[in-house]
């Protein structure tokens, strides 16, 4: 879709709405979005942007109606953003109102400000040069990471948008064939842990790799590396701060803070970030070493120290340690509640560790893990509950939430 057709669409919808209301947004299709999401802008209304369409999550928003070109269970006014014409509009940017991934809890509304948006562009734009061609993405632009990188970013820098999302790698070939000119995958860790060994086209076409929304491994970021020929740029931070830092592993595993953004630590060393872009200073659940060049390493969360039968563990360590095993690929822990509180993990095996359990059985090759673990842990905070997936399960950012994990552990 042109820019002069969405403008037109955009013009046509704001004629419907009214200065003050809230309007939900909601789309797969990033074109009727951003129509939707410039029409809020043109007539002065509040777009809020939920992480997903269930009708769960959109009737728990007080809001004047929905906007979105899908058919939606949602009691109320609904608009199709691409139902409309009238004249173009070029409208100011005006605040919205995000919501957090949930990866520990529940989903929470963050507004943003215009000036806020604005300077998170000018920094990207200032870090990373304009983007070039056309920009391909594996993540939602409902959330901060794709709204800014597969969306916002790329417009401003006159950059092509495509407009299906991508949900297999092997998708990549086949859109980069469609398109001309230099590519950008916005994508997450997980998509990104799991390419396959080659691509033909895109391969040679990737002119930016970004990740954002987890910690993408040292393994992982080599893989990608190595399959798509470009070190992925990461992106730390979180909807309520916006973009803090970046890096690339292949020079340096510490991350770089943005400009404007600075990094203190408070008494207990976890990171304090203050800058226009998260509204002021904000205290994070990470525990961080800042060097004396500024950058600085992640030491593990904060929120994720529990305690197991009156024992203090970290997760990060527990996840760490089990990673280590040559074979597991990937882990993640949680606390199960129940008439004793025990830890589950949640693994993806290597191809030695899927032999290793043939051989062994499931009992057996647990406790031949568990035996690894005595090294580092007392008995009692060591996993008792154990799942094994081909993927971890993931969001629509590509994030690993407790809710999805504790529900591998269902009966």
């Amino acid at each position: 879709m042109s820019g002069q057709a969405l403008s037109r669409h955009a013009g046509g919808l704001s004629a419907q709405l009214k200065a003050g209301e809230r309007w939900v947004l909601w789309d797969h299709d990033p074109a009727a979005f951003f129509a939707a999401l410039l029409a809020c802008w043109q007539a002065g209304a509040t777009a809020i942007l939920p992480g997903n369409g269930q009708p769960g999550t959109l009737a728990l928003i007080e809001a004047d109606g929905l906007i979105s070109s899908e058919e939606l269970v949602f009691t109320g006014r609904q608009l199709d953003p691409l139902a409309f014409d009238g004249e173009p509009c070029c409208p100011a940017v005006l605040p919205i109102v995000l919501f957090t991934s949930g990866s520990t809890g529940e989903p929470k509304a963050v507004d943003k400000s215009a000036e806020q948006l604005l300077s998170e562009l000018g920094a990207l734009s200032a870090t990373f040069g304009p983007l070039r061609g056309a920009v391909l993405a594996t993540v939602s632009h409902q959330h901060i990471y794709g709204l800014l990188f597969r969306l916002l970013w790329p417009l401003v820098s006159g950059a092509a948008v495509a407009r299906e999302t991508i949900s297999y790698p092997e998708q990549l070939d086949a859109m980069a064939t469609a398109l001309p000119g230099p590519l950008a995958l916005v994508a997450s860790p997980a998509h990104l842990e799991r390419l396959p060994d080659a691509f033909m086209v895109i391969g040679s076409r990737l002119d930016a790799l970004f990740s954002s929304g987890g910690l993408l491994g040292e393994q992982g970021a080599a893989q990608a590396h190595q399959r798509l020929g470009v070190m992925p740029t990461e992106v730390f931070g979180s909807t309520e701060t916006g973009g803090v830092a970046w890096r690339r592993q292949g020079q340096d595993r510490r991350w770089m803070p943005f400009t404007g953004v600075d990094c203190q630590t408070d008494a207990e060393g976890g990171l304090v970030v203050s800058s226009v872009v998260a509204g002021g200073c904000q205290s994070m659940g990470d525990r961080v070493e800042i060097g004396p060049d500024g950058r600085f390493a992640l030491l593990g969360r904060r929120d994720r120290i529990v305690k197991v039968e009156q024992k203090r563990l970290s997760l990060d360590a527990m996840e760490q340690a089990l990673i280590h095993s040559p074979m597991v690929n990937q882990a993640r822990c949680l606390l199960l509640e129940g008439r004793r509180q025990q830890l589950g993990a949640v693994l993806v095996l290597t191809e030695p560790g899927h032999q290793q359990l043939a051989r062994l059985g499931k009992h057996a090759f647990y406790q031949q893990l568990r035996q690894g673990l005595l090294a580092d842990f007392e008995p009692v905070v060591l996993p008792r509950r154990w799942r094994l997936v081909q993927h971890l399960p993931v969001n629509a950012q590509g994030k690993v939430t407790n809710l999805a994990l504790s529900a591998l552990f269902d009966e």
